[in-house]
């Protein structure tokens, strides 16, 4: 029986002393964030404090309202007044936290409580003649404020107005301190006030030292926590080109491998049957050997043209200069391997200069990848169409050039990955060409290297479009 009340009560207990230890002030302190001022820190302090300091406001006077005419016969109708203010007060620094929106406005309500509390309890001991039991109040209050979370400026300058109230409403009255019990009375007060000014001077050092050690530890923490997200950025930046790196040697081994294997089966026929073969057919396998050179060239240099506009070692050389015969001398470049495919290439350039800001060796390449990306992947017997048309956008005059042709496109799916490195797609060239997947990476470096853009549309049932826009100022 008491194994099955502790099993029902214990997980009852756990959660009420969790649910207390999170609501509790020290919880609060201990796992707050600390501001950037000492200022800013009390104001928060306040605001968490509230409660306690608060308290008295509203409840601690009440018994006061049957002792005071016992205490002071013929009270003047500024005790109650004073008492029952007590309660405004609280209530309106309840209301005031709510509703004022002033950043230290926690510091300024408790700053305004503090003087009121300490001069009104001033005003009753001097209209209660120096009483003893209201001095023996009036001390033990001192006392308490002394550890107020508030600044000594006014916590003094509070206590220095209540005295001179008192002093001056004991002068008004004729109090004259003769009585062993007044005299007493008075030390008590004298040295409370004393005692006071060095703990709350005591407090407000210890309250410092607390903040700036919480803020300097709190700095140290974001400081680790922002080296700790630096070499998580880091780490994964290294594994992500570790990952590339192993990409990169897989794709070129993968890629020379067919190449060299080619070679090498041309080498071993003209070892063993060169000479019986025929000059035709040497000829012929010499050609294949130059494509096989040509196409490891190829893939080196695109590796090698990634590798150079990464690392910001291209070297651009933009002038002012023609576009037309430029483009007109890449189209001829590409006319025989289009032939090879018995496709159509298409133009609207004419004879009329049209300036563009550019780098020619950076351009040339850009064209010839947007060319031959356009000839690998258009069926047989279909047409590439090359168009050159100026823009005027916003006051700036820019011309595009756009490549299309009518091949099968790129998935909507795969475009967002076009312009990657190593962008390996489902749309394959229609003559078992090869495709290193760095080409039009190395477009878009370019062409931003040139102070352009480049983009790609899809147009449904009429295949691809590349268009790269380049400025004339």
């Amino acid at each position: 029986m008491r194994l099955h009340f502790r099993a029902y009560f214990s997980p009852l207990f756990h959660r009420l002393r969790a649910a207390y230890r999170a609501r509790s002030i020290f919880a609060v302190l201990g796992n707050r964030v600390y501001p950037p001022t000492f200022l800013e820190e009390l104001n928060e302090q306040c605001r968490i404090f509230f409660p306690l300091y608060a308290a008295p406001f509203f409840v601690a006077w009440l018994p006061y309202l049957s002792l005071d005419p016992l205490l002071v016969p013929n009270q003047p109708t500024l005790f109650p007044i004073l008492r029952i203010g007590l309660t405004v007060v609280g209530i309106a620094a309840v209301i005031a936290r709510r509703v004022w929106t002033h950043p230290a406005k926690h510091r300024l309500i408790s700053i305004g409580m503090l003087y009121y509390l300490i001069i009104a309890t001033g005003v009753l001991t001097g209209l209660s003649k120096a009483h003893p039991s209201y001095i023996g109040g009036y001390c033990f209050l001192i006392t308490v404020l002394g550890a107020m979370p508030a600044q000594l400026f006014h916590l003094y300058l509070s206590l220095a107005a209540s005295l001179l109230v008192f002093t001056g409403l004991c002068f008004v009255q004729n109090v004259h301190f003769d009585t062993p019990t007044l005299q007493y009375s008075l030390q008590d007060l004298i040295s409370t006030i004393g005692v006071t000014i060095l703990l709350s001077y005591g407090w407000s050092v210890l309250r410092r030292n607390t903040y700036e050690k919480g803020r300097a530890l709190q700095e140290s923490n974001q400081r680790i926590h922002e080296q700790h997200h630096e070499l998580e950025a880091q780490n994964h930046e290294l594994f992500a080109l570790n990952t590339e790196k192993d990409e990169l040697l897989g794709i070129v081994a993968h890629d020379l491998k067919n190449p060299l294997a080619g070679m090498k089966g041309v080498v071993e026929i003209l070892r063993n049957d060169g000479k019986t073969l025929s000059p035709e057919f040497q000829q012929t396998l010499l050609a294949q050997v130059n494509n096989s050179v040509e196409r490891m060239f190829g893939i080196v240099n695109n590796v090698l043209d990634m590798y150079r506009l990464e690392a910001d070692a291209f070297g651009y050389v933009i002038t002012k200069q023609d576009i037309v015969p430029l483009l007109k001398h890449s189209l001829q470049f590409h006319q025989e391997a289009a032939k090879a495919k018995r496709l159509h290439l298409q133009h609207n350039l004419g004879d009329d200069a049209i300036l563009v800001y550019a780098d020619t060796q950076a351009l040339t390449q850009v064209l010839d990848n947007l060319l031959s990306n356009a000839i690998k992947f258009s069926p047989l017997g279909t047409s590439i169409t090359m168009q050159l048309t100026m823009q005027l956008q916003n006051g700036h005059e820019t011309v595009r050039i756009a490549v299309q042709d009518e091949g099968a496109g790129i998935p909507e799916a795969e475009q967002e990955r076009l312009f990657t490195k190593f962008a390996r797609l489902s749309t394959q060239p229609t003559g078992g060409e090869h495709s290193t997947g760095l080409g039009l990476s190395i477009v878009k470096k370019l062409v931003h290297g040139m102070n352009g853009r480049v983009w790609y549309e899809s147009i449904d049932g009429a295949g691809a479009r590349f268009v790269v826009e380049l400025p004339r100022k």
